[in-house]
């Protein structure tokens, strides 16, 4: 079954824009997930490297998908109140691996924070994000 296929409710669906930025799960326990991603020539900018916006996005769905991994009930809406990106090292088009994990959770609100590193370990950008959970 294709990620399309499945429902919003299923903790395993991923979003269509996570389908975009091609996003292949590698493993998830609660708080905290690992992702690989590949960027194509579509994800440049005009200096060959991969376009902030791109990261920023992928670093959303990493903090994202690591608070959706803490909550009980499938399908409870989250969204993200505050994205905060820095950019720290040179991302090429390829694979970009990305590591996320919750940092805190209250009931309503949880703040988690992402890695996304090139495939030689390098960082390419960190960010940490805030997120509201509906009930």
């Amino acid at each position: 079954m294709s990620d399309l296929e499945l429902h919003p409710e299923d903790q395993e669906w991923e979003s269509p824009a996570a389908v975009t930025l091609g996003k292949r799960v590698i493993s998830v326990e609660p708080g905290r997930v690992k992702a690989a991603y590949h960027a194509g020539d579509n994800f440049l900018n005009r200096g060959g490297r991969i376009y902030g916006g791109f990261l920023a996005a992928m670093l959303d769905g990493l903090c994202g998908h690591a608070v959706r991994s803490t909550i009980e009930v499938p399908g409870t809406p989250q969204v993200t109140l505050e994205l905060k990106t820095s950019f720290v090292g040179r991302a090429d088009k390829g694979e970009l691996i990305g590591e996320g994990w919750v940092r805190h959770r209250g009931k309503s609100i949880a703040f988690a924070e992402a890695e996304l590193r090139r495939p030689d370990g390098e960082i390419v950008a960190k960010g940490s994000a805030t997120f509201k959970i509906d009930k």
